[in-house]
């Protein structure tokens, strides 16, 4: 099915909700019954855990799908298989007991070998005793490599994207071994990057690898038959660190406070003031749009960054009864003012309702 360049929201939302959500919440029950299947029972908790509070990753991701209706079946699939990866590994660590980084970077092996085709399937869990998932993580690494090999252009964006994939593994690796141990892995780990990105800072970095979108547009740009490697460059920067940051930021900013009080790393939490917070997201916003500008169909782009501003403003923890997260986030989205973000708003209004 062959179809033109999304140009307007409403086009969007069509093409969402006519066709990809319904691939999406085929290809997820999938997923779904197989997490309940896997044999060990820790696994299968935090398999089904994941899914269950964080659906909304493949939903968000799965609108990168709309952009290539000729392609739907196999991006909703690549991008269902890959986040469910990331997803339940991400369980995997936040509650493991160990605190092991050899045992979360072998884990994370997956997602690069899911992003290799033919690579050779290992032991993910040689280094943790609960081991019998029944498949379940291999199975999501099969998918993944099956659909790449669908995609005609893949060959030209893999180390692209594999680099991403790397760093998302690393922040994951740092961010969750012992607790007095992690600001000194990830300023290190900075230490490796700073100078390719004078711009940011080393809390900006980190959250910008944790987002995969970056991942999923490239998944898109791997559907033509040739890729322009200035084309390529220039969507890999763009989603690097500025739309991946946009993301992961106001990930962090709605979490402030749960953080603050579970004791949990927080990159938002690092600014020295509301206002610093404030400056510093509103300038990562600009520099994502102004990247978009040099991008082949970019209102689609734009739409992705204000669908992330409506998504996460509308989270029912921006209340008034967490007044830092309120004052900072209504400042966003006063800023962002436009037919487009509160078109987006409602819509994820009506989403987070019928979640709850």
């Amino acid at each position: 099915m062959q179809a033109k360049p999304i140009h307007k929201p409403w086009q969007l939302l069509y093409r969402v909700y006519r066709y990809i959500l319904p691939l999406l919440e085929q290809e997820f029950a999938y997923w779904y019954e197989r997490a309940k299947e896997i044999p060990d029972r820790e696994l299968r908790k935090q398999a089904i855990a994941s899914m269950d509070s964080k659906k909304f990753h493949c939903q968000g991701g799965s609108v990168y799908a709309s952009q290539v209706m000729a392609y739907k079946e196999t991006l909703v699939k690549l991008i269902v298989a890959y986040q469910t990866i990331s997803d339940y590994l991400d369980n995997l660590c936040d509650r493991s007991t160990s605190l092991d980084p050899i045992d979360f970077r072998q884990l994370h092996y997956s997602m690069q070998d899911a992003l290799t085709p033919d690579a050779p399937l290992r032991d993910y869990y040689e280094f943790r005793e609960e081991k019998d998932d029944g498949g379940f993580l291999n199975a999501l690494v099969l998918r993944c490599q099956e659909m790449i090999q669908k995609l005609p252009s893949y060959k030209d964006v893999q180390q692209h994207i594999v680099n991403l994939s790397t760093l998302y593994s690393d922040l994951q690796v740092y961010k969750h071994i012992a607790l007095e141990k992690r600001e000194e892995a990830l300023l290190t780990w900075w230490d490796q990057y700073k100078e390719s990105y004078p711009e940011i800072e080393w809390q900006e970095f980190a959250a910008a690898t944790g987002s995969t979108v970056g991942i999923f547009a490239l998944f898109c740009l791997a559907t033509e038959p040739t890729v322009d490697p200035k084309e390529m460059e220039a969507l890999h920067h763009a989603y690097f660190p500025w739309i991946g940051g946009v993301h992961i930021l106001l990930d962090y900013l709605i979490d402030l406070e749960e953080d603050r009080e579970g004791g949990d790393l927080n990159f938002v939490s690092y600014y020295q003031s509301d206002e610093e917070a404030y400056e510093r997201l509103q300038y990562f916003i600009e520099r994502a749009k102004q990247s978009i500008d040099q991008l082949p169909h970019p209102a689609f782009h734009r739409m992705i960054v204000d669908g992330l501003l409506a998504f996460y403003l509308a989270d029912q923890k921006v209340n008034r009864q967490q007044p830092q997260i309120y004052t900072i986030s209504k400042r966003l989205l006063k800023k962002a003012s436009s037919f487009t973000s509160f078109l987006f708003y409602v819509n994820s209004l009506f989403i987070r309702r019928k979640e709850t």
